[in-house]
Order: C-alpha cells, then structure tokens, then sequence
C-alpha cells in the first residue's frame, strides 16, 4: 500500500477542474501524476484533426512517467473527464519519493510494462481497424479578452473573402471557461477561451465527418491566436513549435501586426474566426512549405464556416483548397495510420470530390474507403451509401444531357 499522506508531502496535491487540460501532446514533459481521486481521457489526434479518446483513466492509475523517466516530449493529450486530484512528481523528488516508498517505483515498472503489452496490443487492433469505439473529444479553444479585430489589409485573406454580420449566441459563455497559456514563440502569457467539452453535446456528424453539437459551435473557439505575437494554431497543437522557427515567426508576427489589429469581441464575431484560421496559415507558411496535413485541417473548417455564412462561392474554393492538400497527403506522403484512417481519409477525400463535382475521381476515394477485412464497418457501410448516392446522381446528369441533345 503507498502511504498517500506522506507522498503529498513529497509530491504535491494538485486539482484540476472537469475540461482541463494537464498537457498537450508534444509538449515537454517534467512531472508524472497519480491520479487520487477522479478520471482522465487519453487522446489523440486523428489524420482530418478530430481528437479521439484512446482510453480512461481512474483513481490509482498513473501518467506521464514516460516523460519524466526519458525526459522525451508528452506523446499524448491529457484532460479531466471530470474534478481530478492527482498526486505530482518531478524530477527533484522522484528519488526522494521512491526511497521512502519502494512499492511506487515496482507499480511504475509494472505499469508500464503492461501499458507497453496493451499499446501492443491496440496497435495490433489499430492496423486491422477493429477499435470498436472512438469517442470525440473537443479540447479547449481560445483567444484574448478585447473588443473586435480591425483588418487593415484585406491581403491576409483569399479574393472573394466577404465580411461576415454573424456572432456567437450569448449562450456560448455556458460552455466556455478562460485559460491563461503561455505562447511557445514569445514567451508571454495571454487569455483563452476554453470549452467545457463535457457539456458538449453531439446531434450528428455530417458526411464530411463535420461533428455537429447541440446550440454550440466549437469552430469558433479551436484555433488559438498569440496576441503579442500573431502565432496561431489549433488548441491541441498550439505549443508543438520547433525552435528552429521561432525567429520567423516573431519576424511574421512584426508584418501582421500591420495588417490586423488583434482584439475580440464578446460575444465572438464570425470575421474574427475567421481572422485566426487565416492567421494559422499564415503560421504555418513561415515554417517553409507547409505540411499538407495541417494545411488540409485548415481549409477544411474554412469550408465548413463558409457554408455556414451562407458564402457558396468561398465555401468551395476552401473546399478546392481542403481537397488539393488532402490529395498532397495522400499520395506524397508517408504516413503511419491505421486501416480505419486510411479509410476516413478516403471517404473524405470522396465527399469534398464529390462537393466540387469530381464525380469520378470522388468514385475512385469512396471505393477506397471501402476495407473488407480489418475495416470500420460504420465506415464501410457509409461509403457504400455515398457510391449509390453518387450513381443515382451521375444517371440524372447523363439523362439530362441526352434530353438536351434531343432538343
């Protein structure tokens, strides 16, 4: 048995609310935790950007001593499911801990061997695409506590690129909690915008795997934006900078600040969403050439804020953009997923083919969402509905050129 009280004297006790994050994957890592009383999700990031729960932990269970043992960056995202109190240890007093408590240091060697058989054997799982259950989770979003952002340069955004009249409901603040992080590229601490993803409710997902929540819209809310300066990046992603690209993106920041004055309204308006997607890459073209994975993500809530300003015209082109740069990821990149990715990647290279009127070719991905063996059947089952789709429409178009032909 550990002798709690006498750990808590060494290590510290720590709470932490419902919806808060301990720490992001890829972030440096100094600390374990055991978890006293409460439970956290694991979670990841999948291909299209959804993060998804991998799996739950409870009282008596530990993590992040990968981290602190091999001083490598958090492999993965952790937040409260619920109120949590955990137990913390650093690197200064893990030696003293583990003197005055031998048991703790068996438990960490057991655990982690076992955690290392079951990734084993979920990996196994994974690549035959048989993970029954993938729960979504929406991580904390953000922004700084000021009134309006003033666009001094409509370059920051594509030709056909509208001021928006929409703003968030009042009743957003519900779901909303403020967060105080600290930028990864200038050092200095700003205010976000949080989410309560425990109060989020699912209605349905769209076929462009689109998660739609009851009365709430967590697009608003996803991409965090350095008011100092100007880096942006989605929540789960914000702090995974290299260091290598910190100059450039301080320089950036200088020649943005001449084209946007960064503030934000409450209640958040649409044109200042769409300021931070448009700022994110910006960000992510200061790194060189950008990754067409993250690039993708991108334009692919671009598209779905466009549609939902009613901009038909927008709303394609981001779809074209979302598109290209899926198709860049595809074929000329290496990649390390799963069956069950490779088919979400598909099925929704399909859908956006499909939306821009690639009838074949989006043919061709929904045929390749299709895995019989090892495949996610939910997956499999949708994307032979989109095949029928497709035929039923491919016919009407055909009948009615032959009708025009006729006349």
């Amino acid at each position: 048995m550990l002798d709690i009280a006498a750990l808590a004297k060494l290590g510290g006790v720590k709470k932490y609310n419902a919806d808060e994050i301990f720490f992001n994957a890829g972030d440096p890592g100094h600390e374990m935790y055991i978890i006293l009383k409460g439970r956290v999700g694991v979670y990841i990031t999948s291909i299209d950007g959804f993060p998804i729960m991998i799996t739950e932990l409870v009282s008596g269970d530990f993590f992040g001593e990968m981290s602190l043992l091999e001083d490598q960056p958090r492999s993965a995202t952790i937040g409260a499911i619920e109120d949590t109190i955990v137990l913390v240890i650093n690197e200064s007093n893990f030696e003293q801990v583990i003197a005055q408590q031998p048991s703790l240091a068996y438990r960490i060697m057991k655990g982690m061997s076992s955690r290392v058989r079951q990734l084993n054997e979920d990996l196994a799982q994974l690549k035959r695409g048989k993970v029954e259950e993938r729960k979504a989770f929406k991580l904390a979003p953000p922004t700084a506590e000021k009134p309006s952002a003033e666009v001094l340069d409509n370059s920051l955004f594509p030709p056909g690129h509208k001021p928006y009249p929409l703003e968030a409901p009042p009743s957003d603040d519900n779901l909303l909690f403020d967060r105080e992080v600290l930028c990864p590229v200038c050092e200095e601490k700003f205010k976000t915008k949080n989410v309560r993803s425990s109060k989020l409710r699912l209605d349905k997902v769209d076929n462009d795997l689109r998660q739609r929540f009851v009365d709430f819209e967590p697009l608003w809310y996803l991409v965090w934006t350095c008011p100092n300066c100007y880096y942006s990046n989605f929540n789960f992603e914000f702090k995974q900078v290299s260091e290598v690209f910190t100059k450039k993106l301080l320089e950036q920041g200088k020649q943005l600040k001449a084209k946007v004055r960064l503030q934000f309204s409450e209640p958040r308006k649409l044109d200042e969403v769409f300021v931070t997607y448009y700022l994110m890459l910006q960000s992510l073209q200061a790194a060189g050439k950008p990754n067409p994975t993250e690039a993708a993500k991108v334009w692919l809530r671009l598209s779905w804020l466009y549609n939902d300003a009613g901009d038909e015209e927008m709303f394609l082109y981001a779809s074209q953009q979302a598109l290209d740069m899926f198709k860049d990821t595809f074929y000329n990149t290496r990649r390390e997923t799963s069956i069950e990715q490779d088919q979400r990647l598909s099925l929704l290279l399909g859908e956006l083919s499909m939306r821009i009127g690639e009838n074949t070719e989006a043919l061709k991905f929904f045929r390749g969402a299709i895995a019989r063996k090892g495949g996610n059947n939910t997956i499999n089952r949708q994307a032979e509905d989109r095949i029928r789709d497709l035929k039923d429409i491919i016919l009407v178009q055909e009948k009615k050129v032959k009708e025009e032909e006729k006349v």
